[in-house]
């Protein structure tokens, strides 16, 4: 990248340039970089080194605070930031100037498209491939903060940005009928989205010199049991912040010696097990090693008329368990239970029609249906939960799923494991579970997959 000086009229020269390469190859890397945050944390100082998931923090402060357009850069018409600190004009660049915590021209609100052009503190990208959360688009007269591409494989379908446009059609005031938008719409159902032929058409990339990439989102072990067709058990282990297996997979030489149905791993040694026949008796597995071979003990019988298609253990006493659509909870009170140590069954409710089920943290159950929905479930009580539909299609394509916490891991039938981050796993919203590559593009032929809960942070 090249520092940025770029006059107006060289924006054609420019780009032609910029945009004489291909599309890139599809990369990511890992970055806490949320569509949507819940809450601005001032992290920085003005001017000041700020990191992306900060700068999409502040400009979603705005979407959240309902502002509205205004280019007039009246002294009451300027906008606060989230610390109350500094004002900003409610127009395109004094977002990106409030986003990034910057005061220069503080006494008209804020950098205009124009001083942008001439920002020292502005490097030029030799691409729009080269976007990452918390950079921005400009051209003549706006610009905008790119927030996230709506397909990280393919550019070509365009952005999801933080933006303020303006209607054209300004009140007495100077008051356009246009709001802070990001990539959720906001209280008047505008997005703020850019197609790639609008982006490559005027725009030119670019990146906040003080920006900086926030720390691995995630840190922790994935620890994953799983059960192979012939029904012996299977241990890998897969680090959180890069995706890579660090373990296995290991074998058993012992088989279960009965169908399993469903699973759910309690803790590091301990996964109980139920068996596919028309009794449902439940098993717990006591594990001895997981090092250099899988060893354990024969399986414990704890009790029959565990039915149930899905399992899912948090990690706070609750096992979750679905049978018919219908949702149980059970409290689990050892380590290493008897049937005595696990409580009868709490009706949570019916419809629970779901493919997968995993749980997120205590009392949280995230799932998917046939149809490609990713679903999450906060868990209130008896009789009482909410649902939040986080995505509508597409995650048909798991047969399982698996939460340690932090990340997720979806197993395709052909052996595919994949992982995502959900910067915010419990603000019921979608806009922030990002992609964040394969563990393996093949080789898990388990027939059953769980993961200790809990592991990761």
């Amino acid at each position: 990248m090249t520092r940025f000086r770029a006059l107006r009229r060289s924006v054609s020269r420019c780009l032609a340039a910029a945009f004489a390469v291909g599309v890139a190859t599809f990369g990511l890397t890992a970055l806490d970089v949320a569509g949507r945050a819940a809450q601005a944390h001032a992290a920085s100082v003005p001017n000041g080194t700020i990191t992306r998931s900060e700068v999409l923090a502040r400009a979603q402060n705005w979407v959240d605070r309902n502002v509205r357009y205004n280019k007039t850069r009246a002294s009451g018409t300027l906008i606060t930031d989230v610390e109350g600190d500094n004002r900003y004009g409610p127009d395109c660049s004094g977002l990106v100037s409030m986003a990034w915590h910057i005061t220069a021209n503080a006494g008209k609100g804020g950098n205009s498209t124009a001083d942008f052009f001439n920002y020292s503190s502005l490097v030029r990208l030799g691409s729009m491939h080269d976007l990452l959360p918390g950079d921005a688009i400009l051209r003549d007269g706006h610009m905008e903060l790119f927030a996230r591409w709506k397909d990280a494989g393919d550019h070509t379908k365009g952005a999801w940005t933080y933006s303020l446009n303006g209607t054209g059609s300004p009140d007495s005031n100077g008051w356009e009928n246009d709001w802070a938008k990001g990539p959720t719409a906001n209280s008047h159902s505008q997005r703020g989205d850019e197609s790639w032929s609008s982006m490559t058409g005027s725009y030119i990339p670019v990146r906040y010199a003080r920006i900086v990439n926030d720390s691995p989102p995630v840190q922790g072990t994935a620890s994953v049991y799983g059960v192979l067709a012939d029904g012996r058990l299977t241990y890998t282990a897969i680090d959180a912040a890069t995706g890579q297996r660090t373990h296995g997979a290991v074998t058993s030489t012992a088989t279960l010696g009965f169908t399993p149905k469903a699973m759910a791993t309690l803790n590091f040694n301990t996964i109980l097990v139920t068996e596919d026949s028309p009794e449902g008796r439940l098993y717990r597995i006591d594990v001895i090693t997981n090092r250099d071979s899988l060893v354990f003990s024969p399986p414990v019988l704890l009790g029959t008329g565990y039915t149930h298609e899905l399992l899912a253990y948090d990690g706070n006493s609750h096992l979750f368990g679905i049978a018919g659509g219908v949702l149980r909870r059970y409290t689990v009170n050892a380590a290493k239970p008897a049937l005595a140590n696990i409580s009868a069954g709490e009706l949570i409710g019916g419809g629970f029609t779901l493919k997968t089920l995993t749980a997120t943290a205590s009392n949280w159950l995230l799932g998917t249906t046939q149809s490609g929905q990713l679903i999450s479930y906060r868990i209130n009580g008896v009789e009482s939960f909410t649902r939040y539909q986080l995505r509508d299609t597409t995650w048909q394509v798991f047969d399982y799923l698996m939460s340690p916490g932090g990340v997720y891991y979806g197993h395709r039938p052909e052996g595919s494991m994949h992982r995502y981050l959900d910067a915010n796993p419990h603000d019921g919203n979608g806009a922030d579970v990002a992609g964040l590559g394969t563990v393996d593009a093949g080789g898990w032929t388990q027939t059953l997959l769980s993961t200790q809960p809990a592991t990761v942070s």
